[in-house]
């Protein structure tokens, strides 16, 4: 799609779709210019971690795929994340609680993707030889993000996982006729959730200290700390 005009409308149909899925639609709805922006970021962050995997899953194929066992730690993390979403999202569902879809879902990408995964990663998938180990664990890993989020997010978001996943499997079918793939409870890993919930509690308190530091104007970027 191309056409500014039937650009705009597809993303005012997705917002309202999700602005629905963020409310308590049990009791009356509201709706206001904050609430309306509230939603337009949320749907961007989806929006652009699709693209992203787009991206960064171009030309990937099954010869590049990384068997479980020799996945990296961070990788295993995240499809313990997955495996962890997937029982959330399956109940929520069920149970007709939209707002529990996308709550957990905007977590986990603004949280363990942006800010970890796609942060950690993106030197490995810019300056890695395209047969190094870890490289191909990213995008294995990412590829079972790809594949989960437009299954997820079908029915909240269907123009825009149905154009990402028609993009990239021009010849598969629509998204919206698949069903959630099953998650392997092989990738159930709570050890490596626990170290890297480590990880994570140190990061923020180093990112905490950098901002005092950059406020006090003692350095610039992150890269100028030691």
């Amino acid at each position: 799609v191309t056409d500014p005009q039937v650009i705009a409308k597809e993303s005012g149909v997705e917002i309202l779709r999700l602005w629905v899925a963020m409310s308590d639609y049990a009791e009356d709805l509201r709706i206001g210019k904050t609430i309306l922006q509230t939603t337009v970021d949320a749907y961007r962050k989806l929006r652009n971690t699709v693209r992203y995997l787009l991206g960064a899953l171009h030309g990937f194929d099954e010869a590049e795929r990384l068997p479980l066992e020799e996945m990296p730690p961070l990788e295993r993390f995240i499809l313990h994340r997955l495996w962890q979403l997937d029982g959330q999202v399956r109940a929520a569902y069920a149970a007709h609680r939209y707002n529990d879809v996308f709550r957990p879902i905007a977590e986990f990408t603004a949280g363990d993707l942006s800010a970890l995964y796609f942060d950690v990663r993106k030197d490995s998938l810019h300056c890695d030889r395209p047969d190094d180990q870890g490289r191909r664990g990213a995008r294995t890993g990412m590829d079972a993000l790809f594949e989960r989020l437009t299954a997820w997010l079908a029915p909240l978001l269907p123009l825009t996982v149905e154009e990402a996943w028609t993009t990239r499997f021009p010849e598969a079918g629509s998204n919206c006729l698949r069903v959630i793939p099953k998650t392997p409870a092989a990738w159930r890993d709570e050890a490596e959730a626990a170290r890297w919930a480590k990880v994570q509690a140190v990061t923020s308190v180093v990112t905490g200290a950098l901002e005092v530091e950059r406020r006090e104007k003692r350095i610039g970027a992150a890269l100028e700390a030691a």
